[in-house]
């Protein structure tokens, strides 16, 4: 099971296709196709004085042309032990296929010192 948003982007790199490939958010340099941005966000669960898990919704960007479907089922085997929701079009402008993956996994956060 996921536990780290740094267990994903482990994971990630560790496919030959997207070593060195990979951003949060944005590149600031154009790259050569495939790449992937990812970015994520964070909701806390918990007592009001105590935030005992946080979930991250986590959101990758796959950028190829054309469209990489051996890539996007490597990273699918990668992500298997979260459910994932995944969407592709084609970027006119462009000239390039996004193919989005989204998911959600618990983190447990530090439990605080009294």
């Amino acid at each position: 099971m996921i536990r780290s948003v740094e267990e994903v982007l482990a994971r990630l790199e560790s496919l030959p296709q997207l070593q060195s490939k990979i951003a949060y958010d944005h590149f600031s340099e154009p790259q050569q196709l495939p790449f992937a941005a990812y970015t994520f966000d964070a909701d806390t669960d918990g007592a009001d004085d105590y935030k005992g898990v946080a979930y991250i919704d986590f959101n990758l960007e796959l950028y190829a042309d054309p469209r990489d479907l051996p890539l996007e089922l490597e990273i699918l085997k990668a992500l298997d032990d979260v459910e994932i929701t995944s969407d592709s079009e084609y970027i006119e402008a462009e000239r390039m296929y996004e193919t989005t993956f989204s998911f959600r996994f618990p983190y447990k956060l530090t439990t605080p010192k009294e």
